[in-house]
């Protein structure tokens, strides 16, 4: 189909005249009736009857309406998205950033930033990290941090893998241990994520490998919400050393929390992310830069493994 014939015939549609679509789209009336016909013709049947001069729409317009409708939104977008992306600004670093590390890692490192690039500016988002990829897929962001999807040739990807740590509340018998087993936590309740999580899911494959049962009492969305159920004595908690080193940095006279290596080891894979077809300008370089070896650095200070995929 013509896009243009789909314009046209959302306009009269939504005018309900030939005569009011014309002029809302600067052609004439003849121009407008023949774009009509042209999509008629595309689709092989009549989409308005004639009577006494009017156009009365057959079932089959309202229908069209709806999917001509999402196409030209989706086209409107796409428009919008590739403007964008070929004015960014060199002084200005876009970034987007799963929730774990947009409300405190990511605004310390732009502070840090900033204060050492006075023209800089910045632009900062929190979402889901398939949302992250899809933004930084449209090229429209500079930088991203999300958990590792499946590669694309529209991304540059620098995964980086570090192992989970395990939560425990500060007077448990178990915190005075350096490391604790799915047999140590058999049957005892956990904070954890959602099911659909892959370090829920690697939890019930790591407690069934081992035979020990996993009991969920607390299926959150974020590592920060499982903090106060494992302060309050309520639950254990795996998460990523990402979060764990966000608690300690958030509440340094808080001593609720020990964090203890679990085994078996479960791996945490996130990546730094970059658009592959759109040079970055020098200054959004040298933040990406700085993200990555902030990041290692984090790492490094929670005493796990971790390892930069090449």
């Amino acid at each position: 189909m013509n896009l243009w014939h789909l314009e046209v015939f959302r306009e009269v549609m939504l005018t309900n005249s030939v005569t009011r679509a014309a002029r809302n789209l600067g052609r004439t009336q003849p121009a407008v009736s023949a774009s009509i016909s042209g999509l008629e013709d595309d689709i092989g049947y009549e989409l308005f009857e004639r009577r006494g001069g009017r156009l009365h729409p057959v079932p089959e317009a309202h229908f069209l309406l709806a999917e001509a409708q999402q196409i030209l939104d989706r086209i409107s977008t796409l428009e919008r998205s590739m403007r964008d992306a070929s004015g960014a600004e060199a002084g200005s670093i876009r970034i987007a950033s799963m929730p774990v590390l947009a409300e405190f890692f990511v605004p310390r490192l732009i502070a840090r930033f900033a204060r050492a690039n006075e023209t800089s500016s910045f632009s900062l988002i929190s979402q889901s990290s398939e949302l992250i990829y899809e933004r930084i897929a449209s090229q429209q962001y500079d930088v991203g941090l999300a958990e590792q999807r499946e590669p694309s040739e529209l991304i540059n990807s620098t995964p980086i893998e570090a192992n989970c740590v395990c939560a425990l509340p500060a007077d448990d018998p178990l915190a005075e241990q350096r490391m604790v087993t799915t047999a140590d936590l058999d049957g005892r309740p956990c904070a954890t994520f959602l099911p659909d999580h892959f370090i829920a899911r690697q939890l019930r494959e790591a407690f069934a490998a081992g035979g020990h049962h996993f009991n969920p009492r607390f299926e959150l969305q974020n590592g920060a919400s499982q903090h106060i159920l494992v302060a309050e004595n309520l639950a254990y908690a795996v998460f990523s050393p990402l979060s764990a080193w966000i608690y300690r940095m958030t509440e340094p006279k808080d001593e609720a929390i020990k964090f203890v290596q679990l085994e078996p080891a479960l791996r945490y894979r996130f990546a730094v992310l970059t658009p592959a077809h759109r040079t970055l300008s020098r200054l959004a370089q040298a933040f990406v830069k700085e993200l990555h070896q902030e990041l290692l650095t984090v790492l490094g200070e929670m005493e796990v493994g971790s390892e930069v995929g090449k």
